[in-house]
C-alpha cells in the first residue's frame, strides 16, 4: 500500500505565533482537512487540553483519527459545517471555546483523490460537492440547468471571470447538445471561448466560481464569524486563512464593522518567500485574526 500524502498547511509557523495557543486550551479547527494545522494544535494544548477537529467532507474524518492516533486523549474529529461550529462543539465539550482556526483552502487530497470533480486535471464526474450526501444541487445540476443569466452571475460574482457571458453562453450552446457531465467536457467548452494565455489555466475561475456556489461557501463564512463570535467568551482569539479576495474581503469587513472583536495585526499575515518557494499553493494565502472583547 502507498503511503498517504497529505497536504501541507499553510502559515504553520505564523498560527502558532499569532493565535496564541497554550497549554490546557479548548481549540477548534473548523476546516480539519488532512489535520496538518490540529497537529500543531495538539502539541501545542497538551494532554490537558483538546482540540475539535471540523470537516463537511466525511472521508476526512477517519483519515485524519488515523493520522493522530497519538493525540487521542486530546483529539476529536466531527462531520459537520463550520457554520454550525458552537452547536457542534456543545455536544462534545462544556469547556468554553478559548481559539477557532479557519483555513478556507482545500486540500490536495480533497482535490485529487475523492474524484468529485474539483480540479480540470483529472476527468471526473461534475459534483464539486463538500459532502456529496447533502441533498443540494451539484456542479453538473448547475451547470446543465442554470439559466445563462444565472451562470453569467455566478462566473463574475465567484470567480470574477471577465469572460463570464462568453463562456456562459458557450456552456448553455454546448448543453443543447448533450448534458456536460465530465471535467474535461466543461474545461473545453471554457478553452473554447478563453484560449490559454500563460500559466494560469482559463478554467481556474471558473472551477472556483461553482466550486463556491455548488458548497454556498460564502454566505457559511459570513453565519460562521457571526455564530463563533457571539459563542466564544472575552479574550478568545479567531484566526481565518483566506486564499482568494471575495473571502478576505468579507473577513477584513466583519473584523472592522464588529464592536465586539479587535483585530491582533493591522494587515493581514502573509507568507514569507521562502514558505511559497517551497510550497507554492501558499502564494494567495492571508492570515487574518481577531480578539474578543
Amino acid at each position: 500500500m502507498e503511503p498517504i500524502s497529505f497536504h501541507r498547511p499553510v502559515l504553520l509557523g505564523e498560527v502558532r505565533e499569532w493565535l496564541s495557543v497554550r497549554p490546557g486550551m479548548v481549540v477548534v479547527d473548523g476546516t480539519l482537512g488532512d489535520g496538518g494545522h490540529s497537529e500543531l494544535l495538539c502539541e501545542l494544548v497538551g494532554p490537558t487540553g483538546l482540540v475539535i477537529g471540523i470537516d463537511r467532507d466525511p472521508e476526512a474524518i477517519p483519515l485524519v483519527e488515523q493520522r493522530l492516533t497519538r493525540f487521542s486523549d486530546r483529539f476529536l474529529a466531527v462531520n459537520g459545517n463550520f457554520k454550525d461550529l458552537p452547536e457542534l462543539v456543545a455536544t462534545h465539550t462544556v469547556r468554553p471555546i478559548d481559539r477557532v482556526l479557519l483555513d478556507l483552502g482545500w486540500s490536495t487530497t480533497q482535490f485529487v483523490t475523492r474524484g468529485r470533480g474539483f480540479s480540470f486535471m483529472t476527468n471526473e464526474q461534475l459534483d464539486m460537492r463538500f459532502n456529496p450526501s447533502e441533498n443540494t444541487e451539484s456542479a453538473g445540476d448547475i451547470v446543465n440547468t442554470a439559466s445563462l443569466r444565472e451562470l453569467i452571475r455566478i462566473f463574475r460574482l465567484y470567480g470574477e471571470e471577465r469572460r463570464a457571458e462568453q463562456i456562459a453562453e458557450a456552456i448553455v450552446a454546448a448543453r443543447e447538445r448533450e448534458p456536460i457531465t465530465t471535467t474535461q467536457q466543461l474545461a473545453n467548452i471554457v478553452v473554447s471561448v478563453a484560449p490559454r494565455v500563460g500559466a494560469i489555466h482559463p478554467a481556474t475561475q471558473v472551477f472556483q466560481a461553482l466550486r463556491i456556489a455548488v458548497n454556498d461557501e460564502l454566505a457559511a463564512l459570513r453565519e460562521a464569524l457571526n455564530t463563533i463570535t457571539t459563542a466564544i467568551p472575552h479574550n478568545a482569539r479567531v484566526a481565518i486563512i483566506t486564499f482568494h479576495s471575495l473571502e478576505d474581503r468579507i473577513v477584513k469587513r466583519f473584523i472592522s464593522t464588529r464592536t465586539d472583536v479587535k483585530a491582533i495585526t493591522k494587515k493581514p499575515i502573509i507568507p514569507t518567500e521562502d514558505e511559497i518557494r517551497d510550497n507554492p499553493r501558499s502564494r494567495s494565502s492571508k492570515l487574518r485574526i481577531f480578539e474578543k472583547v
